[in-house]
């Protein structure tokens, strides 16, 4: 092989090794976000109305795993009520059930809530014949491994309805 041949073969072969490699890592870490969001989700519907719920279902989300790696930071996780049509099935975000606002609360990935809290734990209905419908997204950032300014988010929305306590 000649100078002028490696010249022109390994720029491709490098950007298929690192494509693939970025690739192999970039669906880890949405599969990890998934894995996240059904941890966070859990913890909400066990913990119900506890006053804890959400900052609890934030450090489920965060312990998930994916970002142990380094490549998806944690961005943000939402909690937020959802009505569900009894007819369709169709689920759609609540928009003024919360003083005329939507019941959706805001957290950093720390914990830290953005915003005002303005559906508490507390509101949550766990008795048997009212159980509360709500939803939970994980937001995220995948920094790719080839391309250092490169990043990537990942979303992840899960609804469930809370377990009935009484």
């Amino acid at each position: 092989m000649t100078a002028v041949e490696f010249a022109l073969v390994t720029p491709v072969f490098l950007a298929a090794l690192f494509g693939s490699l970025d690739g192999g890592l970039l669906l880890y870490s949405a599969n990890a976000v998934n894995h996240a969001t059904g941890l966070g989700m859990i913890v909400l519907a066990q913990e119900g109305s506890q006053g804890t719920a959400d900052t609890d279902a934030v450090a489920a989300v965060k312990s998930g795993g994916f970002t142990s790696t380094g490549f998806a930071q944690l961005d943000e996780v939402d909690v937020f009520l959802v009505q569900v049509d009894p007819v369709t099935g169709a689920v759609t975000q609540d928009t003024n059930s919360c003083a005329g606002s939507p019941c959706y609360n805001r957290y950093r990935g720390d914990g830290t809530p953005i915003g005002p809290v303005v559906w508490a734990p507390g509101q949550r209905s766990t008795a048997s014949a009212n159980l509360t419908d709500f939803g939970i997204t994980v937001r995220t950032h995948y920094n790719y491994l080839a391309f250092n300014s490169a990043t990537l988010n990942i979303a992840d929305t899960r609804y469930l309805r809370l377990e009935p306590q009484s």
